[in-house]
């Protein structure tokens, strides 16, 4: 069963919501610079072979027990 979840993204100056595979994402960590913000990095990378980050505005705790659930 494919699992799918809603992530709020913010690039820039824009802020839009993602829907993100499950199955892809790889590692999460708290954003260094923001205790409301984690980084989600998926397991997939981009047409330049770098690898996919996402910007989520979700603490990390939240982020984490929503993903473990």
């Amino acid at each position: 069963m494919v699992k799918f979840i809603e992530l709020k993204v913010s690039s820039d100056s824009e802020e839009k919501t993602e829907l993100v595979n499950i199955a892809s994402i790889g590692r999460v960590y708290a954003d260094p610079q923001s205790r409301m913000r984690s980084i989600v990095e998926l397991n997939y990378q981009s047409v330049n072979d770098t690898p996919v980050y996402l910007e989520v505005d979700m603490p990390y705790e939240t982020l984490r027990l929503t993903l473990l659930a």
